[in-house]
This record gives C-alpha cells, structure tokens and sequence, in this order.
C-alpha cells in the first residue's frame, strides 16, 4: 500500500505541479502582456515627449524671434520719435520764422501804406492848390481879356475921335 500512497502522492504533486504550472502561465502571460502593454505605453509617452520637445524649442526659437523683432521695432520706434520730435523743432523755428517774416512784412506794408497816403494827401493839396491856381488864373485871363477888349474899344473910340477931328 504504501507504493501506492506514493503514487498517490506524486500524482498530487504531478497534479499540483501542473497547476502551478498553469496558474505560473497564465500569470506569467498577464506579466508578458503587461510588459508589451507597457513597452507601448512608454514607447507612446517618449513619442509625446519629443514632439512636445520639438514643439517647446520651435516656440522657443519663435519667442526669440519676436524678442529680436520687438528689440528692432523698439529701436524703430525710439528713432522715429527722435525724428519726429526733431521735425516737430524744425517746424516750430521754421513757424516761427514765417511769422516774424509776416509781421515784419505787414509792418512794411503798413508803413508803405502810411507813406502813400500821405504823399496822396500832399498831391491833392498840390492838386487843389493847382486847380485853385488855374482857376485864378482863368479868372485873371478872362478879366485881362474884359480889360483888354475895353481898352481896346476905348483906343478905338478914341482913334475914332482923333480921325474924325
């Protein structure tokens, strides 16, 4: 009997053995699957990585980018201000200048205009004085030739009288 318990005994261990074995597996191709599962998983997070990689230096080198175009524009910015305030300078002495220029011109003007009316007021008068002189004159013509036609009948009358006597 005693082989046979032994038989027994090693048909349990076969039998247990190969449940293990089973059970080890089974177990074993969970462990194989969680592995490949987790090779894919790392496989998948180091291909996120490196095209967030990729995508974080493109950002990087467009940031500096517009860093140096903002630097450039700043500087633009700074000498057109520089420009224009200097313009701005010019266009106020030049403003100045014209409006110096114009009211020494409207001086001018005013002084000539001043002096016009009175050599205006000067020619009048010598005008008036002329025509007053002219008239006198006229009147002292027309007087003279009343005078000049009385003597005149008077020398007639009296050559008349001589030549008649």
């Amino acid at each position: 009997m005693y082989f046979y318990l032994v038989d027994v005994d090693a048909f349990f261990i076969i039998v247990e053995k190969e449940a293990t074995s089973s059970v080890s597996k089974d177990s074993l191709a969970g462990l194989i699957k969680e592995r490949d599962q987790a090779l894919e998983d790392l496989q998948s997070v180091e291909s996120a990585f490196s095209d967030l990689h990729r995508r974080y230096e493109k950002s990087k080198s467009v940031v500096e980018a517009y860093k140096k175009n903002e630097d450039t524009l700043k500087k633009c910015v700074a000498d057109c201000q520089g420009k224009l305030k200097r313009m701005e300078e010019r266009y106020q002495a030049l403003k100045q200048q014209a409006e110096d220029k114009l009211i020494t011109a409207n001086s001018e003007i005013e002084r000539v205009k001043r002096y016009n009316d009175s050599e205006l007021a000067v020619l009048q008068a010598a005008l008036r004085k002329a025509e007053m002189q002219a008239q006198s004159l006229e009147l002292t013509v027309e007087q003279k030739s009343k005078e000049n036609r009385e003597l005149t009948a008077i020398c007639d009358e009296l050559i008349a009288k001589v030549g008649n006597r």
